[in-house]
């Protein structure tokens, strides 16, 4: 009989799984839940953003692997957007689609509330307080005004849900910016895509555990202006000190678009098998002091 160590290690020892964005790219997240749930390590606290926070909202639930697979599988990209009946109406920041994801999360998620999570949740999102003028991306002082206009975000516990991954999925320009109570939220992007320090801020794990499937556009670098160059510069340094502070990141391989939600199944394997390969190392991190803290459970 194989012996499993619990990883509820209590608070003197606790670790976080962080679950990063990056469209259909980010359905590997679930493909690396199903290896740790094989190995009976269950986070502390689970952090996402985008894609990630679909994810791990359906974890924190308490949805195990094989039915986050199911959820996944449906969500082709005429399922999850429509255009908008008034395409950009506020200019760029209008956005061209508005989000229908919430027709296929919704008969799940209901009313529920970030605090009925059986796993603690950090959701992350962008709140907006002034329309963002995206035309003027190609321009140096670009990073600096989005800085202004766009202000980091954690829901609290008293947020639906639906509400807070619709937010935090709600990727500018391409759809439009999500409404709760009346104030306006967008996909943090690259300025969010691995919330490992929200996470952090938020509960303090020990140990954070991340998956890492954002996308960087280091090709676009050298035909971009100037202005745009910047703005993908500050968003993977924003990315790079996310990593910094986890002490494990895994990096699925992903040979297809990241717009290519036709292949889930295969993006949800890659990620399975990236965390099949990292798992000695991932259970040398987590179990470091569970295993004197914990009896062994059979």
């Amino acid at each position: 009989m194989k012996i499993r160590y619990s990883t509820r290690m209590g608070k003197s020892s606790t670790w976080g799984l962080v679950l990063s964005g990056g469209a259909a790219w980010g359905i590997a997240n679930a493909g690396v839940i199903e290896v740790l749930e094989k190995e009976g390590l269950e986070p502390d606290f689970v952090a996402g953003s985008s894609m990630g926070s679909i994810v791990a909202a359906l974890y924190a639930l308490g949805l195990r692997s094989k039915e986050m697979k199911e959820i996944l599988e449906k969500m082709k990209v005429y399922k999850i957007a429509a255009l908008s009946e008034t395409p950009f109406k506020d200019g760029l920041h209008g956005g061209l689609f508005r989000q229908q994801v919430e027709d296929l999360l919704a008969p799940i998620l209901g009313d529920s509330v970030i605090g009925n999570c059986q796993i603690p949740f950090v959701c992350v999102a962008g709140k907006v307080h002034k329309p963002i003028r995206w035309e003027r991306i190609v321009l140096p002082t670009f990073v600096k005004e989005l800085e202004d206009i766009v202000e980091p975000v954690t829901f609290g516990k008293d947020v639906r849900i639906i509400d807070a991954i619709l937010a935090s999925s709600a990727i500018p320009v391409l759809f439009s910016p999500y409404r709760i109570d009346g104030e306006e939220y967008i996909d943090l992007c690259n300025f969010g895509a691995i919330p490992a320090r929200s996470l952090k801020a938020r509960y303090h794990p020990n140990r954070i555990i991340a998956v890492d499937t954002a996308f960087r556009h280091e090709s676009l670098k050298k035909i971009l202006p100037h202005g745009w160059r910047k703005f993908l510069e500050a968003s993977n340094k924003n990315i790079e000190e996310s990593r910094e502070i986890c002490d494990f990141i895994t990096e699925p391989v992903i040979p297809y678009a990241y717009y290519r939600f036709d292949k889930a199944a295969e993006i949800y394997e890659a990620g399975r098998a990236e965390a099949e390969k990292d798992l000695p190392e991932i259970v040398k991190i987590v179990r470091k002091d569970a295993m004197h803290e914990n009896e062994p459970i059979l």
